[in-house]
């Protein structure tokens, strides 16, 4: 089944499938320095508590622990699992590293938020976790999201960049729900 709106008005289309992982996208331009903002997010439902997967999620440094998008995460610098922490992410495709700085954690709206600290291929990233209980606690949705601003010249690769957001946050909402659901 799969719902689809447009908001003429407002500039702003979205998607959502309802059979399996649950997607999102949403359009929107930045007019005061002309760039394109890019939004793409995923979610799954897990069979465990919202509780339950937060005390997995909320782990900034142990992301390595169940992704196995990682092979190695490490507190850089800053307060543990407190905003202002940074931790260091190795990936296990090729054994690059980059930091990620905690921005927000919400334990009782079950939410976090970090950014890159090195953006790499996208400038101001801002990627968001959020949990919300289903089926009285008895089930959880999983989102997992990010928002980025493209340089100018990467105007045409806009669906490739998104393309490797989509398969970063399948990827770890597989893992999430098989970590937590153990």
């Amino acid at each position: 089944m799969k719902i689809n709106s447009l908001f003429v008005g407002i500039g702003v289309f979205s998607s959502i499938s309802l059979s399996g992982m649950l997607t999102q996208n949403v359009y929107a331009t930045d007019i005061i320095n002309n760039v394109p903002i890019q939004q793409v997010s995923r979610s799954t439902v897990i069979n465990k508590s919202c509780s339950d997967v937060w005390d997995v999620v909320s782990d900034f440094d142990g992301i390595s622990n169940w992704y196995s998008g990682f092979s190695a995460s490490s507190r850089k610098s800053g307060p543990i699992n407190q905003v202002g922490a940074i931790r260091e992410l190795t990936r296990a495709s090729n054994g690059k590293t980059f930091d990620e700085k905690l921005i927000l954690l919400d334990p009782i709206g079950y939410t976090l938020a970090y950014s890159h600290v090195k953006n790499g291929p996208v400038k101001e990233t801002v990627n968001q976790v959020k949990l919300v209980d289903l089926n009285s606690r008895q089930q959880c949705l999983a989102s997992w999201g990010s928002t980025f601003r493209l340089k100018p010249s990467q105007a045409t690769e806009a669906e490739k960049i998104k393309g490797f957001f989509v398969k970063a946050f399948e990827a770890v909402l597989i893992d999430l729900k098989n970590k937590a659901e153990e």
